[in-house]
């Protein structure tokens, strides 16, 4: 079974200002794309999407532990999902509209940290985010747009994340996210979870969009903050999950977590690596990034 990080030095994340808007990108013609540098920038309220076309992808992976087996074919409709990340701008937004508390997150004392080290950032990830909180912030941002935000699907999430590269290890492909001294995703520390590290140019979060993105231009779909997904959690779903629109056990107390962050490893990096936590957990390594029915 995986571990959750337990991370523990208050942090209240207050949230900054934001930019300006941004609209649907069609990813593809076909199921793959180039990636592209950002043509838009978080809006304060309706994140800029990317369309996924509807297909059949690999899930899964023989070559990481025994929640990632079997790999296996899923076919998923088309859908829509976050260019980035949710930004603290874009979680401020909402939290103005509906008096919904900012973010409280603690971890250990390990790194030079402060309060000033998460604040007054418009757009970087929100973190502090647990799954309820994702949940409530799609369902007013469905309300106030008149469109269909949602968590994506654990299955979503990684047919997006592996952008068109079929049978690759990670969003870029299979060279490790340090090759040749270019960083590829804000990550963490392997040997000891409790030494931060800066040689990626970031001590925790970074901005959204501040590596190169994938084959459907998602950016930070490794590294950078944890996301959640829809699902529920069960290590062995991929031994009964349906081959259409796979939408995760039907009940179980788990959710799922996906891309890894900054607080640990390369490890949590690879597009089929799973992790869960209790919908109720909050940490300063977790975030999310909407999906949208058309």
């Amino acid at each position: 079974m995986q571990r959750v990080f337990i991370l523990s030095l208050t942090i209240v994340c207050a949230l900054g200002c934001g930019s300006q808007g941004g609209s649907p990108i069609d990813s593809a013609s076909g199921d793959a794309a180039k990636p592209t540098a950002p043509a838009v920038v978080p809006s304060q309220t309706e994140p800029p999407m990317v369309r996924i076309p509807a297909g059949f992808f690999v899930m899964g992976s023989p070559d990481l532990g025994e929640a990632e087996k079997p790999a296996h074919r899923v076919y998923l409709d088309e859908y829509y999902i976050g260019l980035f990340e949710v930004t603290n701008a874009q979680y401020k937004t909402f939290c103005h509209a509906t008096g919904y508390s900012y973010p409280v997150v603690t971890w250990e004392p390990d790194g030079e940290t402060t309060a000033s080290d998460l604040i007054n950032k418009p757009n970087f990830p929100v973190v502090g985010i647990n799954w309820e909180d994702a949940v409530a912030y799609c369902r007013w941002l469905s309300e106030t747009t008149g469109k269909q935000y949602r968590l994506p699907t654990e299955a979503e999430w990684e047919k997006a994340a592996r952008g068109g590269l079929e049978g690759k290890k990670y969003p870029w492909g299979d060279e490790a996210p340090e090759a040749g001294g270019r960083y590829r995703a804000n990550v963490g520390s392997e040997a000891d979870n409790n030494r931060l590290r800066k040689r990626d140019g970031f001590l925790y979060t970074a901005p959204v969009g501040s590596f190169p993105p994938n084959g459907y231009g998602l950016y930070d779909v490794a590294g950078n903050v944890w996301e959640w997904c829809a699902d529920i959690y069960d290590e062995n779903y991929y031994c009964y999950s349906p081959e259409m629109n796979p939408l995760g056990p039907a009940s179980g107390q788990k959710r799922v977590l996906r891309g890894g962050s900054w607080w640990g490893g390369p490890s949590r990096l690879p597009c089929a690596a799973r992790l869960w936590n209790y919908p109720f957990i909050r940490y300063a390594s977790t975030g999310f990034r909407v999906a949208m029915t058309p």
